[in-house]
């Protein structure tokens, strides 16, 4: 599984590459800031978390559409049907979810299956937050934490579990 998952990185352009690991370590940031840093540990299989494969699949010509996500999915899906013990089927089935349901919306006005608050799981529910963070800090190089986290504001209870936008301000105090 570690060769595949090495293989399917580097299909990935390395801007992508990049911001799965700054996600990811703000993945895991904000689930410990809740509180669940168990869940950060149980997750991991040996050196690697599924925290740091939110966008795996992704490829140039998909940057405005979300068929990465289903990529990414089926591909850890894959990998827990293959698996040979629990911590690599843990990794694997928690990789999917983040991969399948980093998109999903509060609202449920999100995709692929429109998933409602605590419906959509935790690792998802960080992983949005935490994504559109990683895009505003590089696409908005320059504004300061405070406007930055003001959009994530904006969208709290709509987009965003407002837990994990609790979380990004404690994280983030301006």
């Amino acid at each position: 599984m570690i060769k595949n998952l090495t293989n399917m990185v580097l299909l990935c352009p390395e801007g992508v590459q990049e911001h799965n690991k700054r996600t990811g370590q703000l993945i895991r940031d904000l689930l410990t800031e809740i509180g669940r840093n168990d869940l950060v540990e149980l997750w991991r299989f040996g050196d690697l978390s599924p925290c740091d494969y939110h966008d795996l699949g992704k490829r140039n010509d998909d940057i405005d559409n979300l068929e990465h996500c289903e990529r990414g999915s089926d591909f850890f899906s894959d990998a827990f049907r293959k698996a040979s013990g629990n911590k690599e089927s843990i990794f694997c089935s928690i990789a999917s979810d983040l991969c399948r349901y980093h998109h999903e919306r509060w609202d449920g006005k999100g995709g692929p299956e429109h998933l409602t608050g605590d419906n959509i799981p935790i690792i998802a529910r960080a992983a949005a937050v935490a994504n559109a963070w990683d895009h505003l800090k590089t696409e908005c190089p320059g504004t300061n934490d405070t406007e930055l986290l003001k959009k994530i504001k904006k969208h709290e209870g709509v987009y965003y579990d407002p837990e994990m936008v609790c979380a990004l301000f404690r994280l983030f105090p301006v």
